[in-house]
């Protein structure tokens, strides 16, 4: 399903946006990334991706249709946890290069956190989640159902690569995928990664067999195809 949506919280009184994808709401909410896509989300209902409350509504929920609910934490980010709140010692920090201040976000042991206090030999860092244990408000419009497994491809595509719909092609046939992409998607330095997260949520969405992954790039003038198609990758369901 696409949906549109809209996250706030309640901070002070006051109804704050957390999160959204809707353009016009971020923009007059000041929560606008330049650098992000403003369109219909896709979910995937029944599998867990998204907060449970909002996979909740979206089961009994039709195309065209908004809701607005509240989600309690145990529904959203979970409670406020205390053992997540970790004492690091400011030397390890600053070995890393980290000036500890509050309120600074830190990766430490792949975890992301923010730095919540600061005595002399210890910064106390936060791994919860920013929303946990907070109530959230939430506005839900289904946009549209997708029908058919190219669709969902596409889509999927479209959720871990800078494409548009009309920059890519794809053919099922008897439990294969071929996925022809616009050569733009060369660039991504980390493309082997985002292909194979595609290749993952394929198999676990849509249990196809194989899938095909088609870069076509234009030969110079008076050049000879080689005997393989050059540009052409290969993605497997399994991982492999």
């Amino acid at each position: 399903m696409l949906v549109n949506y809209v996250i706030s919280v309640v901070e002070g009184g006051k109804e704050v946006v957390h999160d959204t994808n809707v353009e016009d709401v971020a923009k007059s909410a000041g929560v606008y990334e330049a650098n992000r896509r403003y369109e219909p989300y896709l979910i995937v209902v029944g599998r867990s991706q998204v907060l449970p409350a909002i996979d909740e509504e979206l089961r009994s929920m039709e195309v065209g249709q908004r809701k607005e609910f509240t989600a309690p934490p145990e529904k959203a980010y979970g409670p406020y946890r205390d053992d997540l709140v970790i004492r690091v010692p400011i030397k390890q920090l600053m070995k890393y290069g980290i000036t500890p201040r509050v309120g600074r976000q830190v990766e430490v042991g792949g975890r992301i956190g923010v730095i919540k206090s600061v005595t002399e030999r210890f910064a106390y860092i936060d791994f919860n989640h920013p929303l946990a244990g907070k109530e959230l408000k939430i506005d839900l419009t289904a946009v549209r159902k997708l029908e058919s497994p190219e669709e969902k491809i596409k889509y999927l595509a479209m959720r871990y690569m800078p494409l548009k719909e009309g920059d890519l092609q794809v053919a099922v046939n008897d439990g294969e995928a071929e996925v022809r992409l616009a050569r733009e998607v060369l660039r991504l330095s980390d493309l082997e990664s985002r292909l194979q997260l595609l290749s993952n949520d394929i198999k676990q969405f849509l249990g196809l067999k194989a899938l095909r992954i088609v870069i076509e790039l234009p030969l110079a003038e008076g050049a000879q195809a080689p005997k393989q198609a050059e540009g052409t990758a290969q993605a497997s369901p399994q991982g492999s």
